[in-house]
């Protein structure tokens, strides 16, 4: 399955998702930011040379990584929004 599969499959459940190709390049952006604070364990990341502390946990950021991965909605996966929000990315 294609990244891009995966998204339009979460985006069938999840609200915060919305479904298109704009959406999905923006994602790919979230999901890599997500990533990085799941290797490092830490809630703090770098984008576009500015640093952010996030509010989530990093259980937060694992399930919302678990989902990503799986292609497997979970209510979790709703936060994905405020990690986006903070980074400026509007449509995801």
């Amino acid at each position: 399955m294609t990244d891009y599969e995966r998204y339009l499959i979460l985006a069938s459940y999840a609200t915060v998702l919305s479904g298109g190709y704009q959406g999905y390049i923006g994602i790919r952006d979230v999901i890599a930011v997500i990533e990085q604070m799941s290797q490092k364990q830490s809630t703090s990341y770098l984008y576009n040379d500015k640093f952010y502390e996030s509010s989530l946990t990093i259980t937060e950021v694992n399930t919302i990584l678990d989902c990503w991965k799986d292609g497997t909605y979970r209510t979790g996966l709703k936060k994905v929004k405020l990690v986006a929000n903070q980074m400026g990315v509007r449509n995801i």
